[in-house]
């Protein structure tokens, strides 16, 4: 019986006046864990929870074509509390027509959330980043991280943000170190890194003599005669030196511990002619320190062998005043035509200085491809490429093209995307997408560790 309604449903429905179908829902999921903000996702005990991910605003919903259902528009998601046992979702919007959705397996069921990628796609419509990565290297590598109201614990000193565009308020403390507030702006050009070093609490030693004549030197500094106290020294072994008519008199190792205020003591029997010891002590200092080595999204190369095949390619610049750059090299003026070899190309162009954004060309086969930088972009599209490790090496049909988290732009919206991740002391992650015209495509792959 129950089958028989969702047959006269779909045909009531696809008998409703005809609008272009420009929504569709993908990779679903259910989910436990969030691993942006290390917590278990909110589960209702009488409804099934659904998280769409979307910019966009304005949409209806009904549970299996008939109940209508409550949308909470959120930060760059839709969160819907459907009935127990939904096996349709009607999804209506006045600009993006109605899509009928049926939910894979068993449907939505109550004590359980789930979440999905939500694509909307409009003729003439440009997309537009409205967030952007935000990556915090701390130092130290344990610390707590506060971006306006969400609190993470950093991880091997680094923390990442999707974070909307404009400014944002930042804090980070940690035992022993001085906290630090400061802002940063998130624009949509590129993921920001934000090297963040918090200076620990300095310790600091007094040094007592009977006399004073002797000069006291810490670390081989000279800090005064008779008694004297040290500027701010780092946690660790520091020598102290007793010095008079070029002659020693005292020479031992303190241990500092991290903010500790020591007074050293001095006695007359403690001071006696002695030969200098060289130690080779230096202050203590931060042994931590930030791995830069990451990889330019922008240095893209060919990676073909020199005697694969070509295919005839000619790109076209707006105009003939316009220089056409093939991995970031001078090409030619307008117009160029010619054979690359099969591999993986950005293309952009330069004007009075003003470089565009990269174009990526895939030649495949031998088939001639033709790349209009005039026309309008509605054929590419976008993919934020993240995980639950970040650095890890993101490895695009081949090509390194940057690390996580990253977003990619300008992809051509009719060729699958081969990702793989490798970071080391991890299993590789793969994932094969392919990208919506005009949109942004969410894509999160979760690395194991080796053992």
């Amino acid at each position: 019986m129950q089958k028989r309604l969702l047959v006269i449903l779909l045909i009531a429905v696809l008998s409703l006046p005809c609008v272009a179908q420009k929504i569709s829902i993908g990779q679903f999921k259910r989910v436990k864990f969030d691993l942006a903000t290390k917590k278990f996702f909110h589960v209702d005990k009488k409804m099934a929870t659904l998280d769409l991910k979307t910019d966009e605003k304005g949409f209806t919903f009904k549970a299996d074509g008939k109940t209508p259902i409550a949308a909470q528009e959120g930060d760059g998601k839709i969160t819907l509390l459907a009935p127990h046992k939904t096996a349709y979702l009607l999804v209506q919007h006045p600009d993006y027509g109605q899509l009928m959705w049926k939910v894979p397996g068993k449907g939505l069921r109550k004590k359980k959330h789930y979440q999905a990628i939500m694509q909307t796609d409009k003729p003439g419509k440009e997309y537009k980043l409205s967030k952007q990565w935000v990556v915090f290297q701390v130092i130290p590598e344990n610390a707590i991280l506060q971006v306006d109201s969400t609190v993470a614990l950093v991880r091997n000193g680094l923390a990442q943000f999707n974070l909307p565009l404009g400014k944002h308020g930042y804090h980070v403390e940690a035992p022993f170190y001085e906290e630090l507030s400061d802002t940063v702006e998130v624009v949509d050009s590129a993921k920001l890194v934000v090297p963040v070093v918090l200076q620990s609490v300095y310790s600091y030693l007094t040094v007592k003599l009977p006399v004073l004549a002797g000069r006291i030197y810490i670390d081989g500094q000279p800090i005064g005669k008779g008694e004297a106290t040290s500027s701010r020294l780092q946690p660790g072994d520091h020598q102290v030196i007793v010095m008079q008519d070029k002659t020693c008199y005292a020479d031992t190792v303190v241990n500092l511990g991290v903010g500790e205020k020591r007074i050293l003591t001095l006695k007359a029997d403690d001071l006696k002619a002695r030969p200098l010891m060289t130690r080779g002590i230096t202050p203590g200092i931060l042994k931590e320190s930030i791995d830069s080595t990451t990889i330019d999204s922008t240095a893209l190369a060919a990676n073909v062998p020199e005697d694969s095949l070509k295919a005839q390619v000619t790109i076209t610049a707006p105009d003939e005043e316009t220089q056409i750059l093939l991995n970031r090299e001078p090409l030619a003026y307008g117009k160029w035509e010619g054979k690359l070899a099969l591999g993986f190309y950005a293309v952009s162009t330069l004007k009075e200085g003003l470089e565009s954004k990269q174009i990526f060309l895939w030649v495949d086969d031998m088939l001639p491809k033709i790349l209009d930088m005039s026309l309008p972009k509605a054929s590419y599209g976008v993919l934020n490429i993240h995980s639950n490790v970040v650095g890890a090496t993101i490895i695009l049909n081949r090509v390194e093209v940057g690390v996580t988290p990253c977003i990619l732009e300008n992809l051509p919206a009719t060729v699958a995307c081969k990702i793989q991740l490798k970071k080391a002391g991890y299993h590789d992650a793969k994932l094969t997408v392919m990208p919506v015209p005009n949109d942004m495509l969410d894509v999160e792959l979760n690395m194991k560790p080796d053992n």
